[in-house]
């Protein structure tokens, strides 16, 4: 066989080689994705995994606002003690926002950012020897709920579209955050 012809063989045989194996990865992502879709139990798992940390972020936000609210009716022998928790629960705010960035759409991340500057500036406002500034009282007031409304807002429509996307409709099964 001459150079040319052995050429056009191996090039032959190659490109035969690549097109079956293209092929062969193709079918098993396929079968793969649709495995997956079929597998609600799996979903399920990464849903209430999300649900919890979505709550325990909230609930670590409100109690922070809770301290502030209660703050003008602390003693003056207390309020070091309670601003010290406060702080503590800040810090536990701040790794729960990482857990909450590393699984969440924009607008969650952006409206638990909002949540962590709102609580920074509550509890930055806390001051021992006097009662909370009007803006920070009137914010704390409101309650934790008007604090962390958004944010739920967000979890559960993005919770809702995740459902929409892996199984082609909204799972109306699913348990949901509730934003009372």
């Amino acid at each position: 066989m001459d150079a040319p012809t052995a050429f056009l063989a191996a090039l032959a045989v190659t490109a035969a080689g690549g097109a079956v194996t293209t092929r062969m990865i193709r079918l098993s992502a396929r079968r793969a994705t649709l495995d997956f879709q079929r597998d609600g139990e799996a979903y399920r798992r990464v849903h209430d995994r999300r649900r919890q940390t979505y709550a325990e972020f909230a609930t670590t936000a409100g109690r922070i606002a809770d301290t502030v609210a209660l703050w003008p009716a602390t003693p003056p022998a207390a309020r070091p003690g309670v601003l010290d928790e406060a702080r503590t629960r800040l810090q536990e705010l701040h790794a729960r926002h990482a857990a909450v960035l590393l699984d969440s759409g924009p607008a969650v991340r952006d409206a638990a950012a909002a949540v962590v500057a709102d609580c920074e500036r509550l509890v930055d406002g806390l001051d021992l020897d006097a009662d909370l500034i009007p803006e920070l009282q009137a914010a704390s007031l409101r309650g934790w709920d008007a604090l962390t409304l958004p944010f739920l807002r967000a979890c559960r429509e993005y919770q809702e579209a995740e459902s929409a996307r892996y199984f082609g409709v909204a799972v109306r099964r699913a348990p949901r955050l509730s934003t009372r």
